[in-house]
């Protein structure tokens, strides 16, 4: 399988460590093969990575660096004394070294010696030492360093195209004698023809040159201070975030006129608009969401002027700000207007002719936003249209997306009860992934088919299919404890509360309570735990979500006093972070608080009502309609109450089972309506 990527650069945005990063880049991806090796059918290098090459805010769209680890030969690493302390920067080489290609890793050693100057997961790569790139000068001199780059580089060069390191030294050295000769022989002509009032024009050019550039590169160590060590060096800082948003915003202006200074004027608008990008990064990643949405439309203001060019690079930037847009406008809960700016994303990009995984990622991020909308078919729509674009894999990556695309899909289709449609995209994801798994055995590609092996569960289990389920669960949760001995992996643990809570359903639908209590407890221990590390929105409201579970499982055993102190936590925990979640995560929160009022405070015509607000947020959701025809049954709308509760046990056999034992479960609290043996009976046919 062939790679997107020949190479991928992980370097911290300080100023040597950039501008070494830039020259590497360009060096690599400008290398040309002897003669002799291309005749042997070796290919060139074609294409390298790095973030601020391929996308102006990729520090925040860590799916982009996934994607491009997944895709590439080689990872090089430059390595500075500043290096150990990023956090990015380790994370990529544990990517990398997760997906099975730590042999090739490769460290340019710049500052510092490999026990200062190496991030932590460096340091276990085995035989690192044997792969360094060596090219540190006194005085950090970058023309000497770039010099000793020349020759070392052979490394990873012979790495990127499989060709022998020792003969391509050989060959390298016979090419640079002859370019010696023709310089030297070229230098001899003109100092035969140059006279010496031409030396001092040329003396006084040069010193202006070297001036000009001294001050340029003053400007952008400036600049990379500014936008980058900054908020690095204040993240950590108790009560620093609002204010690093701030000082980003009032140095935009300085900021702008000095790459302005810059000779090279479309080159400083594609910088000075990526700069806006930055900041409207920072922002949102501080909670500064309307300063966040002003910076990314003043870039996409820039941009737009620059899309009159008619150049690819111009319309594919602007494609990718419209993009960033929209992820900030979903992230607000403002949907129409993300689908919106996602509509200006797609269209651009389908303007520069560019099919690839850009569009994809738009597509995605399109259906998902239309989900969140409760614009299941929309999202639907969005998910084909990858799916065809995506029709003949030929990289690991392509086969990422498959796969997610699929579960994406399959998802969705569960949240509408639509069982054997979804089991046939969430198979179709586990089989992409599964060829990832053969293509490098790792845990990062273990961990994908351990998730949808979860969802397919889960999925089997609202289907009736309890054994199927079962021992599904039972290999998936073996390997995910494995993994997730590792405390410090929140993905790790995520993947292993999700299961635990999954398999809880299946005992909970199957009346095994007791069971179903001890996975409960284990997924809702393991969520408290990566919540308290993360303090993340998302993980506070799965933590919310686990003890509804908890709570309504409780309920059942019975154990009434445990199951309202568990809803009453969820409820708090939910409060906390539902402005920043979407309508489905809300829904969710209302038919709970709904079944709360009816099961607990028996206030039916308060349950009713929020029964009623989270249908209208969700109308095909399964849970929330079930508890609508609860709340129906009791508010003494029967006909309503029969009709939704029939549809919803004809979805599958598990869904009908379970509102069975609801039903029971809530008679043994002592709730009754006359109209519930009928019902049961109505059930019981269905099932």
């Amino acid at each position: 399988m062939r790679f997107e990527y020949d190479a991928f650069f992980s370097y911290r945005h300080r100023p040597l460590d950039q501008e070494i990063t830039q020259k590497a880049f360009n060096a690599l991806e400008s290398y040309k093969l002897p003669k002799s090796l291309r005749e042997q059918g070796y290919e060139d290098i074609h294409r390298a990575f790095r973030d601020t090459e391929e996308l102006p805010v990729t520090r925040i769209l860590t799916e982009t660096i996934d994607d491009a680890l997944h895709s590439c030969n080689c990872l090089i690493v430059v390595c500075s004394t500043d290096t150990p302390v990023s956090e990015w920067i380790d994370r990529e080489v544990s990517v990398f070294i997760e997906i099975g290609r730590a042999d090739h890793i490769y460290p340019l050693l710049i500052t510092g010696d490999p026990e200062h100057s190496f991030p932590p997961s460096l340091k276990l790569v085995p035989d690192i030492a044997d792969r360094i790139m060596d090219i540190r000068c006194p005085g950090n001199d970058v023309k000497k360093m770039m010099a000793k780059a020349e020759t070392e580089m052979l490394k990873v060069i012979a790495g990127i195209t499989g060709c022998d390191e020792d003969e391509l030294r050989r060959e390298h050295q016979m090419r640079r004698n002859r370019r010696l000769i023709t310089r030297a022989a070229g230098a001899a002509a003109i100092l035969l023809a140059v006279t010496g009032i031409s030396l001092g024009i040329m003396g006084i050019a040069k010193n202006y040159r070297n001036e000009a550039a001294l001050r340029e590169q003053a400007s952008m160590r400036i600049l990379n201070e500014l936008t980058y060590s900054l908020p690095d060096n204040l993240t950590n800082v108790p009560g620093a975030y609002s204010k690093i948003a701030d000082i980003l915003e009032r140095n935009t202006e300085d900021i702008n006129a000095i790459l302005r200074l810059s000779r090279n004027k479309e080159a400083a608008e594609f910088e000075a608009s990526a700069n806006y990008e930055r900041l409207a990064t920072a922002s949102s990643v501080l909670g500064s969401q309307d300063k966040a949405l002003e910076a990314q439309k003043t870039a996409i203001a820039s941009y737009e002027e620059l899309a009159g060019t008619g150049t690819k690079e111009s319309k594919v930037r602007l494609a990718s700000a419209y993009n960033n847009l929209a992820i900030l406008y979903t992230k607000e809960g403002r949907y129409e207007e993300a689908a919106s700016a996602y509509g200006d994303a797609i269209s651009t990009q389908l303007q520069a002719g560019d099919e690839g995984l850009q569009l994809i990622r738009m597509y995605q991020n399109a259906g998902a936003n239309a989900l969140s909308a409760g614009d299941a078919a929309t999202a639907y729509d969005y998910y084909d249209k990858c799916i065809d674009l995506l029709a003949n894999p030929k990289t690991t990556s392509e086969l990422d997306y498959l796969g997610r695309v699929h579960l994406n899909y399959g998802n969705a289709l569960h949240r509408e009860g639509r069982y054997s449609e979804a089991e046939e995209h969430i198979r179709t994801a586990i089989d992409y992934y599964e060829k990832l798994l053969q293509y490098k055995d790792s845990a990062l590609n273990r961990t994908q088919v351990i998730q949808a092996q979860s969802v397919l569960g889960t999925v089997l289990t609202d289907a009736g299919r309890f054994e199927e389920a079962d021992q599904i669960y039972a290999a998936a949760i073996a390997e995910a404890e494995l993994l997730a001995q590792d405390k410090e992996n929140m993905p790790y643990q995520r993947n292993l509360s999700d299961l635990y809570n999954n398999r809880g359903v299946a005992f909970n639908t199957q009346g095994d309570y007791a069971s179903a209590d001890e996975m409960y407890s284990k997924a809702v221990e393991l969520y408290r735990t990566i919540s308290e590390k993360t303090g993340t929105a998302s993980d506070r409201a799965m933590l919310a979500k686990r003890l509804t579970n908890l709570a309504e499982n409780s309920f059942k055993i019975p154990d009434y006093s445990r199951s309202k102190e568990y809803f009453k936590e969820a409820f708090r925990v939910y409060e906390q972070v539902l402005d920043g979640l979407g309508q489905y995560d809300e829904a969710i929160y209302l038919s709970w608080l709904s079944y709360y009022r009816l099961i607990h405070e028996r206030d039916y015509p308060a349950a009713y009502k929020t029964a009623n607000e989270a249908h209208e947020l969700q109308p095909d959701n399964t849970l929330v309609n079930m508890i609508r025809g609860y709340a129906c049954l009791y508010d003494g709308h029967y006909d309503d109450a029969e009709k939704i509760l029939t549809e919803v046990a004809a979805l599958g056999r598990g869904q009908a089972e379970m509102i069975q034992i609801d039903l029971e479960a809530q008679q043994k609290a002592g709730m009754w309506n006359e109209h519930i043996p009928e019902l049961l009976k109505a059930l019981e046919a269905i099932s």
